[in-house]
């Protein structure tokens, strides 16, 4: 049986340094050539006919006697049979896929025997296998094979106890799972949103505070009216925002005091009026404003 293709190698086509140096119409001529020597009768094979591998390459008599070398290069004459010429990677092929369809043949050989022939030397090797019974226990041996036949039977429990059993088996849901574990669990620390830093206590801001502002003598009393601002709002920042990092919110606090102290004194009438805001104030909710 001829073999309808064959696996062309595009990548080692194209490399090929005599490829590479063909002409586009060379390449098509060359092309031909391996397609019509595949389907002749010996695959990879031509007649060694240079007027009738010119027409089969379709050139005409011009671009023959000029690609005619190079063309002939790659179909060398075959060395068993010097009326033949032939391309060695593709006779390679040939034979590989030849030798593919004799061993595929030769499996399906292996495994073609009749079902029922298989079957039966199964069940002789496993007869042969099979460890000796076990002696019957001094019980069975007393009874009489109907008996022991209805004792080896595995005995059910009756309808009723085993509905009975199932009324009595109670079942607990998902949700009274969670209830009890939340009843049980202790109830965590008042941490910040993404519970990387906690709320400190006042103890840590006048410490972060003393650390910051050692020269400064206000840096204790700012800090306790930190703490009061944000526990009374729930420790978040202008109301919305739950605070992510209380040291950050502590330095812009400082950053921010005399801004603060400059609008106390001009609602005092001691300084330059300012526009009043709170430290938290919402914004407005006239769409109209943009501050």
């Amino acid at each position: 049986m001829k073999a309808p293709a064959f696996m062309f190698y595009t990548g080692d086509f194209l490399s090929s340094p005599d490829v590479q140096l063909m002409e586009v119409h060379e390449v098509g001529a060359y092309c031909l050539l391996l397609f019509n020597s595949w389907q002749s009768d010996r695959p990879g094979y031509l007649p060694d006919d240079e007027h009738r591998i010119r027409r089969t390459a379709r050139l005409t008599t011009e671009q023959w006697a000029i690609s005619r070398e190079l063309l002939l290069s790659k179909f060398p004459l075959a060395p068993d049979d010097p009326t033949h010429r032939h391309n060695p990677r593709l006779v390679q092929e040939a034979v590989k896929q030849l030798l593919k369809r004799q061993r595929l043949a030769a499996n399906g050989r292996k495994g073609g025997r009749p079902e029922k022939q298989l079957l039966a030397e199964n069940n002789q090797l496993v007869s042969q296998n099979l460890p000796a019974a076990p002696p019957a226990s001094p019980a069975k041996q007393l009874l009489s094979p109907a008996k022991q036949k209805l004792s080896s039977k595995k005995q059910k429990p009756p309808k009723s106890k085993a509905i009975v059993k199932a009324s009595n088996f109670s079942f607990t849901t998902s949700k009274e799972v969670e209830r009890g574990e939340k009843a049980d669990a202790p109830t965590p620390a008042l941490t910040s949103a993404n519970n990387k830093n906690p709320v400190p206590t006042l103890a840590e801001v006048q410490a972060y505070a003393a650390a910051q502002h050692p020269d400064s003598a206000d840096a204790q009393t700012e800090a306790a009216a930190f703490c009061d601002h944000y526990e009374s709002n729930g420790w978040r920042v202008s109301g919305k925002t739950p605070m992510v990092n209380w040291r950050a919110a502590f330095r812009n606090w400082m950053r921010r005091r005399p801004q603060f102290q400059a609008s106390a004194a001009a609602r005092h009438g001691s300084g330059p009026p300012v526009p009043t805001r709170a430290r938290t104030s919402p914004k407005p909710l006239d769409p109209t404003r943009w501050s």
